[in-house]
């Protein structure tokens, strides 16, 4: 069974809600929780000949994707020139069948195979829609935990391992064979759209009551490019208050002045000196201040920056400064 793009992209939303994709992943270093498998898998599966090619593949499958998370509704309201998403995975080792499973009627009977995807490893296997699985080496798959019985007994299995399915097909038994392999993936990243609406989804907490000239926001949410030396903060304290809740990003203040106590988070790649150097001297050397002015419906995004003469200088953080990098226009309500 050849599916559509549509088809295929819908297919595998709602497999992966009921365990029936096998497009594994298990994480070999950590990273942000992320969802790209679909990009990851046009990657993993392009022509490495041209790098053009692959560029051009992975362009025509995130607006495609893209287009139908606008199109289902999934960013909301939300006007396309506003949409902003940021995602992120660790690598990946990547074990994919190629096999599309009826995870929601696992039975006595085993696991209707609705499709298998052209050229994979399933279908090498001799694998076809329609068939029923009955076993994976010598395991019976039965019962309502079939589908995770087989995506367990995949993950925990070493590349090369043999693979052996018992299946019924047209009413007859059968028996497929083949080598589990794994793809694996390297860390990626993936920006959409400007990174500065997500502030406002975020339903930023409010640290102080709006008064008559109304209020505006000041955000953490990293975007900074670091090109231009600026790197992740993180906002301690707002007029020496904590702005809490924890993991809050954006927060709501009164149009004004404000005093900000603010850490770097700046990747250790980008230092010259080590984490020990890093947190020696005293707490308020890993703090420091910065006045910024809120304008109304307004966000002021808040960076560290990378002091490029001074890298080297990790005493009383000489390396580094925050900065009010950037203000955008942003209705507060």
């Amino acid at each position: 069974m050849k599916l559509s793009r549509r088809t295929r992209l819908n297919s595998g939303l709602c497999a992966c809600a009921l365990a029936g994709s096998f497009l594994l992943a298990a994480p070999v270093s950590a990273a942000d929780d992320g969802a790209l498998a679909t990009v990851a898998s046009a990657v993993a599966h392009a022509d490495s000949a041209s790098t053009t090619s692959v560029e051009q593949r992975v362009r025509a499958e995130l607006r495609a994707i893209v287009s139908e998370l606008i199109e289902s509704g999934a960013f909301g309201a939300q006007q396309p020139q506003s949409i902003a998403l940021d995602v992120a995975t660790p690598a990946e080792r990547v074990s994919n069948l190629g096999l599309l499973l009826d995870s929601a009627h696992g039975g006595a009977d085993g696991l209707q195979v609705l499709g298998v995807t052209p050229g994979s490893a399933a279908e090498r296997m001799g694998v076809r829609a329609g068939d029923r699985l009955l076993a994976l080496n010598g395991a019976p798959l039965t019962g309502a935990a079939a589908a995770e019985d087989v995506r367990a007994a995949l993950a925990g299995l070493p590349d090369g391992s043999a693979l052996h399915f018992d299946v019924r097909r047209d009413g007859q038994p059968r028996q497929v064979e083949g080598t589990l392999a794994s793809v694996y993936l390297p860390p990626m990243r993936l920006t959409i759209g400007q990174g500065v609406a997500m502030v406002a989804a975020q339903d930023a907490p409010r640290h102080a009551a709006a008064g008559s000239d109304g209020c505006g926001r000041i955000s953490d949410f990293d975007v900074a490019p670091r090109q231009q030396h600026l790197h992740a903060a993180k906002i301690i304290s707002i007029d020496g208050v904590s702005p809490g809740p924890s993991g809050a990003r954006s927060y709501r203040v009164g149009v004004g002045p404000h005093t900000l106590k603010v850490s770097e988070q700046i990747e250790s790649r980008y230092l010259s000196f080590n984490d020990r150097q890093r947190n020696s001297g005293t707490s308020s050397d890993h703090y420091k201040l910065l006045q910024v002015d809120v304008a109304p419906d307004t966000t002021t995004l808040i960076a560290a920056r990378l002091n490029e003469d001074r890298r080297d200088q990790w005493q009383h953080g000489a390396y580094w400064d925050p900065v009010a990098w950037k203000q955008v226009d942003e209705a507060c309500r």
